[in-house]
């Protein structure tokens, strides 16, 4: 007599690749205000530059370590493990331009601000698809190669 099981397959946490996919969004929102909170103190209002500061050196690298832990967990139970590397990067690069705005590089923290724009850009897509098929029944495991 066989004995079927009710485990899920590993990589099918649907709601850690959620909750990475909504924090990535929210990262994502966070990063663009950033840009847009730089934009409005260079226009001349001092007061953004607190705002850009708090977001900046608090909010985003905040968001973008606990998209590593939960990227992390959801590596661990059999999802795909390029994307807790990707988000490695993704913090590093944050760590990176915290310096260089602090140490006034301009010159590199302006196009290093765009580039972690695009791959948080480019996270949110693949963990969009990562959400969906890891809440679609008819997916084998929901992991993205």
């Amino acid at each position: 007599m066989a004995v079927q099981s009710t485990a899920r397959p590993a990589g099918s946490r649907p709601g850690i690749a959620v909750a990475l996919h909504l924090l990535l969004r929210l990262l994502a929102l966070l990063v663009f205000a950033q840009a847009v909170f730089a934009g409005l103190f260079l226009d001349g209002n001092a007061a953004w530059r607190q705002w850009h500061a708090i977001n900046g050196m608090l909010l985003i690298p905040l968001l973008a370590l606990l998209a590593v832990v939960l990227a992390v967990v959801l590596w661990r139970s059999g999802g795909p493990g390029w994307m807790a590397l990707a988000g490695l990067a993704l913090l590093l690069a944050i760590i990176v331009q915290n310096a260089m705005g602090q140490g006034g590089q301009v010159a590199v923290h302006v196009p290093l601000g765009v580039a972690i724009l695009g791959l948080v850009g480019a996270l949110l897509g693949r963990t969009r698809n990562l959400a969906r098929a890891s809440t679609d029944p008819s997916a084998p495991s929901g992991k993205l190669r």
